[in-house]
């Protein structure tokens, strides 16, 4: 443990909601500053540009990043031809595919490579990446990126109905509530006007104390992980008593699952407006009232690409790689964050914006299954349709032939719905695969907070030797 964290875990709680506030004063002096406003004005101004003029901003903001980065970032001196900014055209962007595909593995070598300069400078932000599937990797941020960053991030918030001025209720990660035995699962941070969540302590024996809290507070909106607010929702559903209604739900960081969005505008009468982004500061994609997740292109270039390195069509689902427009302290160009998703076909949104439009979100490639008869299998959620005793499903894959499902039952979970998970399991995964169910009373968390639906523990390899052949 951290020296800090050591000192706050033996705060009492009233000291630890004034260390909460401190640092969420710091964050907010960081993240609502000059460049935010500025950046604020001109995504307020281009909203419902047509593409014509989106693209001609975008293409500027990539040529300046591609030239800063071929002259000061020492991974890309050799790599980026200085030709190259000059070629880029709006709408003819085939000169980018001349440059090579920054893997993470590189980034996680050597982080210092892709900073200016070559090292860390005055003035900017560290960050670290969880290091879900692997050694974290060490970030750094320019102030102004930050700030900007969180202009995006407040136009998000204003399309759904609510502001950073709203009282809001958040999920995190970041272990606000040190070991187990305390009774307050949250941390009041009043520079903010927020409620902060302790993800890693929810249960259902603690679930109906979090719902009491959310009532007490009375939030304009939920933000954070949609595993973690779907387990209210769920709870809530199965007690009336405890309803709770709000104005907006706004997740991100782990994938939007259907059965979650339903369980959760159906329990708290809200909309839910997804959200999909990286530490590594590189994309900002939100949801707006139409259900349609949009790519902001002010914000990354967006590729979806398919094994050869080929654009892939509307509707077929590639590899993300992205390249950010936002921080020029570390710049990523063409880099794999490892998540798969796939273009939508329609033209333009009914909302009127005229971004890139994204159909799906599969999630990393290690949240997917192998089965011998399907191949890869993304998106597991389908499998839980029409099990109503679940409170919560986790699945993990140590073998190519069997599968562990790790489950948490309701009081009402009885036969036919394990019966009904078991058919839906084969009926995704084929009949050969072996399927292993244990019941479980949580299903606990990563060190980050985050639920993962799928683990695949399988070895590297294997993706290698069969291909990447996945069922939707």
């Amino acid at each position: 443990m951290k020296p800090l964290e050591s000192i706050y875990s033996r705060l009492p709680v009233w000291l630890q909601d004034a260390a909460v506030t401190a640092q969420g004063a710091i964050y907010a002096r960081q993240r609502f500053g000059d460049a935010f406003r500025e950046e604020h004005a001109l995504l307020k101004s281009t909203e419902m540009a047509p593409p014509l003029q989106l693209e001609l901003l975008q293409t500027a903001r990539l040529k300046r990043m591609l030239s800063h980065a071929a002259a000061n970032v020492p991974f890309y001196r050799s790599v980026i031809n200085p030709k190259i900014p000059s070629k880029l055209r709006a709408g003819d962007w085939s000169a980018l595919l001349d440059l090579p595909i920054t893997e993470k593995l590189n980034l996680r070598r050597d982080p210092f490579q892709f900073c200016v300069g070559g090292a860390r400078q005055k003035g900017w932000i560290p960050w670290n990446t969880s290091g879900t599937t692997g050694t974290p990797i060490t970030l750094f941020y320019e102030a102004s990126a930050v700030s900007r960053q969180y202009a995006y991030v407040e136009r998000y918030r204003e399309q759904a109905g609510v502001s950073r001025f709203d009282r809001r209720a958040q999920f995190t990660g970041k272990m606000i509530v040190p070991g187990d035995r305390s009774s307050r699962y949250w941390r009041y941070d009043f520079a903010n006007r927020a409620l902060m969540l302790s993800s890693v302590h929810l249960n259902s024996d603690t679930i109906p104390r979090y719902l009491d809290a959310l009532r007490r507070f009375q939030p304009r909106y939920l933000s954070g992980y949609p595993s973690a607010i779907a387990l209210l929702a769920r709870h809530a559903l199965r007690s009336p008593e405890q309803s709770l209604r709000i104005k907006a739900i706004l997740t991100s960081a782990e994938t939007l699952l259907d059965e979650q969005r339903d369980a959760m505008e159906a329990a708290f009468g809200a909309k839910v407006y997804d959200q999909y982004g990286q530490t590594e500061m590189q994309s900002f994609w939100f949801e707006c009232r139409y259900r349609r997740m949009h790519a902001h292109p002010l914000f990354g270039v967006t590729e979806i690409l398919r094994p050869n390195g080929q654009p892939c069509r509307a509707g077929e689902a590639g590899d993300v790689v992205l390249t950010g427009l936002i921080n020029r302290a570390m710049p990523l160009v063409r880099y794999r964050v490892g998540d798969r998703a796939a273009w939508t076909d329609e033209d333009r949104c009914p909302c009127g914006r005229s971004m890139p439009m994204i159909q799906q979100i599969d999630g990393r490639k290690e949240d997917y299954l192998y089965s011998a008869e399907r191949g890869w299998v993304g998106r597991m959620d389908p499998a839980l349709k029409g099990v109503q005793g679940l409170l919560e499903c986790q699945f993990i894959q140590e073998q190519p032939d069997r599968l562990r499902v790790l489950f948490v039952p309701l009081p009402s979970f009885g036969r036919d719905d394990k019966e009904r998970l078991e058919a839906n399991l084969h009926e995704r995964l084929g009949s050969s695969i072996a399927l292993d169910f244990e019941a479980m009373e949580t299903i606990p968390r990563g060190a980050n907070g985050k639920f993962r639906a799928v683990v695949s523990k399988l070895p590297a390899h294997l993706q290698l030797v069969t291909g990447l052949r996945e069922v939707a």
